[in-house]
């Protein structure tokens, strides 16, 4: 499958709601599997122009204009794992949410989780840590998936871009 047909998947089904199983984006940052649930996106698209901001984190990389909206793009990987995320996809949150978009490595899947499925995960002690931002886990694939909590993210985000 072609990378233009799995976005094309991909956007499709994040129109579709299905009540019964919560619809999750699975994509990989440096190669782990992430998730949110696809309510909050908006779409995926190919890395393209990115407009620099001055005088901001590294991690904020600048405005991309997705249908002359400008979003703010964020490289997930600098924040979190302190590494460059490649230059592949962009996750665009709903306006809604706020108008953000993610760089990420590529899209995996969406998965149908059915809510009995997913599991809690406990918080870190530790601030700043990753586990901070995980809230859920669900098995696809043979492998955990971890589901980021995206209010505690984009609060991360702020205090960091604020302080």
């Amino acid at each position: 499958m072609s990378d233009s047909d799995i976005m094309e998947k991909a956007n499709a089904v994040l129109e579709q709601e299905n009540a019964a199983a919560e619809k999750y984006l699975i994509f990989s940052i440096l190669g782990k599997h992430y998730t949110f649930p696809s309510q909050y996106i908006s779409e995926i698209a190919l890395f393209d122009t990115v407009y620099p901001i001055p005088l901001v984190p590294a991690y904020v990389l600048g405005i991309i204009n997705r249908y002359s909206v400008p979003y703010v793009l964020f490289d997930i990987g600098l924040f979190l794992l302190k590494t460059p995320t490649p230059r592949g996809k962009v996750l665009v949150f709903k306006d809604g949410i706020d108008r953000i978009a993610f760089l990420i490595d590529d899209v995996a899947d969406i998965a149908d989780v059915p809510p009995e499925k997913i599991f809690a995960v406990e918080r870190s002690a530790e601030e700043g840590d990753l586990a901070e931002l995980v809230v859920a886990s669900f098995k696809w694939n043979d492998d955990d998936i971890f589901v980021l909590d995206i209010e505690r993210l984009l609060r991360s985000v702020e205090s960091e871009t604020a302080g």
